[in-house]
């Protein structure tokens, strides 16, 4: 929705189809990216699957960063972490709203980033008073690992947007690599692929109660907890990106030898 200008869309699309159909192949990084374009022209024996991953050489679970957290001010704090774009897509503003409403002071949101609507979400937790929620500029990829390390627990959310029912957002790999459960705010495809990994608690986008419903459910249920970190290793295992490299680097030498 944020181009308006019709023309200038039929255009990008022209072109998108264009470059489908004259490539040798075409990786779709979801089924459902994949469903797409067969339902808009392009051979469906053309296009391969690879979906997105984490490395576990560079994520992988490890104590909290006893440093980072003194420096944070966030010792005992039970920790909801976002760490990526601060988008249009992602309705963080929506968020910075609610968990103002919290009253639990165990529960602490750190949102680590930058993007289009980074302005508005810190003016959104200023006219709240939100005084549980941390707002950081980004950190270099180096940095990512400490910051995913003091999480308890690892938020993914999007807008309630049909669009959105075919991603699959790399983040979900790089927390539950650390052993951190997801509490995804995504509906469509992310959600019936994760569900069955145990490994994620799901929340209706863009509904507040839903969300602070689960979000107390995975505090304060230990045993959730717990089975959810144990889904995030299956998950792990499934999406290892040095397997999907390899998967990638075949398909590649297949369409080069004309398959």
């Amino acid at each position: 929705g944020a181009v308006k200008n019709d023309k200038i869309l039929k255009l990008f699309e022209k072109i998108e189809l264009f470059l489908y159909k004259n490539s040798e192949m075409v990786v779709a990084g979801t089924e459902a990216f994949k469903e797409n374009l067969v339902s808009r022209g392009i051979m469906k024996d053309k296009i391969t699957v690879v979906p997105n991953g984490a490395t576990p050489e560079v994520f992988y679970p490890r104590e909290k960063d006893k440093a980072l957290l003194s420096f944070l001010n966030l010792n005992g704090k039970f920790i909801v972490g976002y760490i990526g774009t601060h988008g249009m897509a992602h309705g963080l503003e929506l968020i910075a709203g609610w968990i103002g409403k919290i009253s639990d002071e165990d529960i602490h949101f750190l949102f680590v980033g930058d993007g289009a609507c980074k302005r508005k979400i810190i003016e959104t937790a200023k006219g709240r008073n939100t005084r549980n929620l941390t707002i950081l500029d980004s950190v270099s990829r180096e940095q990512v690992p400490a910051y995913l390390s003091i999480m308890d627990d690892a938020l993914v959310p999007l807008r309630k947007a049909d669009v959105f029912k075919t991603v699959l957002p790399s983040k979900i790999f790089e927390a539950s690599a650390m052993g951190k459960p997801i509490i995804l705010g995504v509906d469509g495809y992310a959600r019936e692929l994760i569900e069955r990994y145990g490994a994620v608690l799901c929340f209706e986008p863009e509904n507040e109660m839903d969300f602070l419903k689960k979000l107390f459910l995975v505090k304060n249920d230990k045993v959730l907890h717990q089975r959810l970190k144990d889904g995030c290793r299956t998950l792990t295992s499934d999406f290892d990106r040095k397997r999907l490299a390899e998967q990638m680097y075949g398909y590649i030498k297949a369409a080069a030898n004309g398959r």
